[in-house]
This record gives structure tokens, sequence and C-alpha cells, in this order.
């Protein structure tokens, strides 16, 4: 096979590479967001309700590193 034609090969897989992972985050980011199951649904609202109260406590993650 020529060099030159081995270099367009290889540039159209390069392409071809980019355009895959184009579709993928096409895919992730728009296309594919999957709504919510009904129990992170009730979760979610369980949280809200808790975090209006001012009944939810953040800690720092190091903090849980310290107590295991």
């Amino acid at each position: 096979m020529p060099s030159a034609l081995k270099e367009v090969l290889k540039e159209v897989k390069l392409v071809r590479e980019k355009v895959e992972r184009l579709e993928e985050l096409v895919e992730e980011r728009l296309i594919g967001q999957e709504e919510p199951l009904g129990d992170e649904v009730k979760a979610i609202k369980q949280y809200m309700k808790a975090k209006e109260k001012g009944s939810v406590k953040l800690i720092p993650i190091e903090a849980v590193k310290k107590e295991t």
C-alpha cells in the first residue's frame, strides 16, 4: 500500500474515532438522560423536606474517614 494511502487511512480512522466519541457525548448529555426511578424520586423528596426543616447534617468527607 502506498505511503500516501496509509496516511489517508490513518487520518480517516482518527476522524472516525473522534466522531464516535462525539456521538457518545451527545448521547450522554442530551439523549441519554434517564428519568429517575420511583424510589429515587421518593428519596429526593425526602431529602428536600429534610433540607427545608434543617434536619440534614452535612459533614466533611475527612470526618467520615476518621470515624472508620
